[in-house]
């Protein structure tokens, strides 16, 4: 935890005084909720955003003029029964086909905005997953030319256990290392490296090599065709870095630990027609990235989230109006189905995310301003719209977290059977969570059938994130909008209502709710008040209510690796909410099939209670519209995903 906390905050002005002890005993009740269940992490390098003068990369149909080709000993088998057109095309290109392996195709890259043809099979790479690393890079922790300052921690990942915990016996070396260190040892980390920035030492991290504007496509009829498959071997599966304007199309990315595929400070790349399934953690994940579009990607079994675009840059942070400037990602036409979440996003800024299906998750999409170090915080800034969120009732908890079946060895598991281990705790049964974001739009969603909460909103207190400015104990959730959604109307108009259409802690200035629709008739919420309407100008400020956010830090216990902590006794959040009555039967909208879904928030433990409620009465204060926000990113700040 920081080193601050525990009473090193000094204060000259009257009241103050007071101040700091409250926000040392919510900074002690954070420290122990947060040490008694312990996790490692991944690391990462500090991260920047681009500098924004990028583009959203334009596709190059076939046949790309610049091309290599990368095809398996049976691929002539697997295109034989293809018929017509694709059939003679994957023809043509395994006549030119000169590599087996995707990363011997890249790192023979001649020129810029060259096209790598992937034709049907099975790619595991087992020539640089399996190749011994030199000794420089199989001495980092101690030989390091680039050594990393200091180490960042990303996110929540189990201790290595099983598989991992043999194959990792001796020192597999660090897991943060600079981006010299990533040139000069691709593999350590990554199944496949697209490393676009060959002038490390300079100050720009803009590509500025021939791996600029590369496509990688797949030729099958679909992406299933042809798959990218880590087997847990490797941290990630595919990371392209630096790799302004790349593009991914028709294929299968499965089995990583951490990320399938993995952007990271790039300007400018695209991820369409793809599957991203049966990973430990993410599906797609796009960090400290701009210029990126992610559309028609079908994500399912991920223990985290399919599609995670954190720290999207934050192109908005100095914006004091509702309407962005405009948007970093755009994610649209993806379908997220069977995973703890079907979208998550911390500091997830500047984002549009549209007419997405998002079904059978544990939660459907969730933004947040809780875990420390990601480049942007507080978020800000998003606008889901037009998306169908229903039915994500699944609790894998129950399903598979209580019983030990996430005890096994990540390959031994059954991932790709449906398994699936949740990495954080999350409520399960609800729509959308806002836990921390400011200035976002929740509008014109057809949100149904989601037993806990339709959407969820609370606020994050800023040392959540390590930010012990007091100042900014309350700089989140404020400038929300609800508006124009339809709660509990599955299509064809049959009730599926939601356990709870809005909830709602009451914390923070200028959030409001309009226009909606709901099958109980008004919609539902547990507001002290009525919701604001947004033409009045949306909520006054009030602290967030006690009894409310008290069962948010009581789940930040949960370990999915303790079996002490798989469950903690103080959060709710992981039992199955029951169906509400009056519910319909209903055709589903798209081609997931429902699954048994996973009570509703109780009462947390009275000390977290009793210094919450004292932290809320004495630190309050009025959100000024209109506020900019301070603390933005740094360039080399930072990154922490969860």
């Amino acid at each position: 935890m920081h080193r601050e906390m525990g009473g090193s905050f000094m204060f000259t002005r009257p009241g103050l005084a007071l101040t700091r002890l409250c926000l040392t005993s919510l900074g002690f009740t954070v420290l122990a909720v947060g040490l008694s269940a312990p996790a490692q992490a991944h690391e990462e390098r500090p991260a920047e955003f681009p500098d924004g003068t990028g583009s959203v990369p334009e596709y190059r149909p076939y046949p790309a003029p610049d091309r290599l080709v990368v095809c398996r000993p049976d691929t002539g088998k697997r295109i034989a029964s293809y018929a017509g057109e694709l059939r003679a095309k994957n023809q043509a290109l395994l006549a030119e086909c000169a590599y087996h392996s995707i990363q011997d195709a890249i790192d023979d890259v001649q020129v810029r905005d060259s096209t790598i043809y992937v034709l049907p099979g099975a790619y595991t790479e087992d020539k640089h997953a399996d190749k011994k690393p030199s000794e420089y890079c199989a001495n980092l922790r101690t030989s390091s030319d680039s050594p990393l300052d200091h180490a960042q921690y990303i996110g929540s990942m189990p201790a290595r256990e099983g598989a991992q915990a043999q194959a990792q016996a001796e020192d597999p070396g660090p897991i943060a290392i600079s981006y010299a260190d990533q040139l000069k040892c691709p593999h350590n980390l990554n199944l496949i490296a697209i490393l676009g920035d060959r002038t490390p030492d300079n100050d720009s991290i803009a590509c500025d090599s021939q791996w600029c504007g590369l496509q990688i496509e797949g030729t099958g009829r679909t992406p299933e065709d042809v798959v990218v498959d880590n087997r847990f071997r490797k941290l990630n599966a595919i990371r392209a870095d630096r790799a302004d304007g790349v593009y991914f199309r028709n294929f299968t990315v499965q089995q990583a630990e951490f990320n399938a595929l993995y952007v990271l400070e790039t300007d400018g790349f695209v991820a369409e027609h793809m599957t991203a399934r049966a990973n430990d953690e993410y599906g797609i994940l796009a960090f400290a990235s701009d210029h990126g579009l992610i559309q028609h990607v079908d994500g399912y079994y991920n223990g985290d989230s399919a599609i995670y675009p954190g720290s999207a840059s934050d192109l908005n942070a100095d914006n004091p109006n509702f309407e962005p400037t405009r948007y970093a990602v755009e994610i649209r036409h993806n379908k997220m189905h069977h995973n703890a979440l079907g979208y998550s996003g911390t500091a997830g800024n500047s984002v549009h995310a549209h007419h997405n299906e998002i079904s059978d998750n544990g939660l459907g999409m969730a933004t947040d301003s809780i875990f420390p170090g990601h480049p942007g915080l507080p978020q800000d800034h998003a606008r889901f719209s037009h998306n169908e969120i229903y039915r994500n009732n699944v609790n894998y908890y129950q399903k598979y977290v209580f019983t030990g079946a996430c005890d096994k060895p990540f390959a031994e598991r059954g991932y790709l059977d449906g398994v699936v281990c949740p990495v954080l705790p999350m409520p399960v049964g609800t729509g959308i969570l806002i836990a921390g974001g400011n200035f976002n739009s929740v509008d014109n969603n057809t949100i149904y059938d989601n037993w806990r909460y339709g959407t969820m909103q609370f606020w994050a207190p800023a040392p959540l994130r390590d930010e012990y400015d007091p100042t900014k104990l309350y700089d989140t959730s404020h400038h929300n909008r609800y508006q124009n959604n339809s709660l509990g109307f599955a299509p064809g108009g049959a009730k599926a209502h939601n356990g709870l259409d809005f909830w709602w802690d009451d914390e923070g200035a200028g959030n409001c709710w309009s226009s909606n629709t709901s099958s109980h008739g008004q919609p539902t919420s547990n507001a002290t008040l009525p919701l604001p309407a947004c033409a009045t100008g949306g909520s006054a400020f009030t602290p967030g209510m006690p009894v409310k956010d008290a069962g948010f830090l009581g789940c930040t216990q949960y370990n999915r690796d303790d079996p002490t902590w798989r469950k903690p006794p103080a959060c709710e959040w992981l039992d199955s909410p029951e169906r509400p009555s009056g519910s319909e039967a209903y055709r589903p909208a798209g081609r997931t099939t429902p699954l048994n879904g996973p009570g509703l928030l109780g009462v947390s433990d009275a000390l977290v209670l009793a210094l919450l409620a004292v932290a809320s009465l004495v630190a309050g204060r009025h959100w000024r519209d209109g506020r900019r926000r301070s603390g933005l990113l740094r360039r080399g700040g930072s990154v922490l995903w969860r």
